[in-house]
């Protein structure tokens, strides 16, 4: 599966296969298969996970991931070779123990997501002095692919999902197709596949 072969299906269902007539050009197609590639990456970010180790800011309940490929933090697992994590509420924890934040530091036990920011968390108790690495899943941000790519960062499977969603951006322009919902109907076609 390739960029070309996405684009080449798209052309077909959007009637614009005669390359001497092109309504839309490649470049732009390509666009819509890079955006489509994000989309699924919202959708469905099982497909874009990796799992990386996270070294610890010491002295602080607070942590962050600086991993310039991750987009969304999925899940904390484990110190790294070491005891697994389990989530916590924080309102249930200001509530029952409002001193959480600057209870002693030890090895994290409890973990919780920043709701304003996808790539933050809050750990519990505080990190220690001591190097602490903790194993976090990530969703990462899919890679922006030329026209003639392999793309490897899905099944191909989803080949048919990525023809949906370059059909519905082009027929989103065009008004006849925009308002006879031919457009909504390949993005509903899009969204039905990738979330299965």
């Amino acid at each position: 599966m390739t960029p070309q072969s996405i684009i080449t299906t798209a052309r077909n269902i959007i009637n614009d296969a005669d390359a001497t007539l092109y309504r839309y050009s490649n470049t732009t197609l390509l666009g819509y298969v890079n955006d489509g590639m994000k989309e699924i990456s919202s959708l469905n970010p099982k497909l874009f996970s990796d799992t990386l180790a996270v070294a610890c800011v010491a002295g602080t309940v607070a942590q962050s991931i600086t991993f310039a490929s991750a987009q969304a933090l999925l899940n904390v697992l484990c110190i790294t070779g070491g005891a697994a994590l389990t989530p916590f509420d924080v309102a249930t924890m200001d509530q029952f123990n409002p001193g959480w934040r600057t209870d002693t530091a030890g090895d994290a036990k409890q973990w919780a997501s920043i709701g304003t920011s996808p790539l933050e968390f809050f750990i519990y108790p505080k990190a220690p002095a001591t190097a602490q690495s903790l194993d976090v899943e990530i969703v990462r941000i899919p890679t922006t692919l030329a026209i003639s790519d392999s793309i490897t960062e899905i099944p191909a499977a989803y080949e048919p999902a990525l023809v949906d969603y370059v059909v519905y951006r082009a027929e989103s322009t065009d008004d006849e197709h925009a308002d006879s919902g031919r457009a909504a109907s390949h993005l509903a076609a899009f969204v039905s596949k990738i979330k299965g």
